[in-house]
């Protein structure tokens, strides 16, 4: 049985506690408008996935973001109210630089679009400097979470093999696309089953 040498990190749910209602009550404040239309407008429409999926550059997501809204929004808003409703998770943090000394290799993927992929650095300082190039997103790859391939591409990138790299995420959907794709999985709920699971896997003793 091969050992794990890679270990992939979602970003929102696991690296950080992101509430996503404080975000509209961000752009609320910037814009105007009320949170339910900008949820409608923006995430419920469609839009924002098509940002994920990578079809804007940053400069045309946010150029369309204001459009939407019928409000222009500067690029310093928009990443205000992304990193405000952010709250660094420091015991995974910590989990991951320590697996990192250990000589296993991390990275992190996550469901986002253009305008965090370069925003990074401002909106979640710990994490680009603990991933660095190896901080991943959607966007990149013209795909999500929700399919397999996402992960073919990633370890492609990487070169990772399926059966040796273990990665962690907050949802079903995301780990049962990793799985089809052959990765070694965890569901996380909380930081002491996580710990249980890498230990089982020889990763933590």
């Amino acid at each position: 049985m091969l050992g794990i040498d890679l270990v992939i990190f979602d970003m929102d749910g696991v690296l950080c506690h992101y509430d996503f209602a404080r975000r509209l009550s961000c752009l609320a404040e910037k814009t105007g408008l009320e949170p339910e239309v900008i949820d409608d407008r923006i995430f419920r429409s469609g839009f924002d996935d098509q940002g994920d999926q990578g079809h804007y550059s940053a400069a045309e997501y946010l150029r369309k973001f204001g459009e939407l809204l019928g409000v222009a929004v500067s690029r310093e808003d928009w990443l205000w109210a992304r990193r405000l409703p952010m709250r660094p998770n420091g015991e995974m943090l910590d989990l991951a630089a320590q697996l990192q000394s250990q000589g296993l290799a991390v990275a992190m993927l996550t469901n986002n679009g253009p305008m965090l992929r370069e925003g990074l650095g401002e909106v979640f300082p710990q994490a680009a400097q603990l991933f660095g190039p190896r901080a991943f997103f959607s966007c990149q790859f013209s795909s999500t979470k929700e399919d397999p391939a996402i992960f073919h591409a990633l370890l492609e990138h990487l070169g990772g093999r399926p059966e040796s790299t273990f990665f962690i995420d907050d949802s079903k959907i995301y780990i049962a696309a990793a799985r089809q794709a052959g990765l070694l999985t965890h569901h996380y709920t909380g930081f002491a089953g996580l710990l249980a699971a890498l230990r089982s896997h020889g990763v933590l003793t």
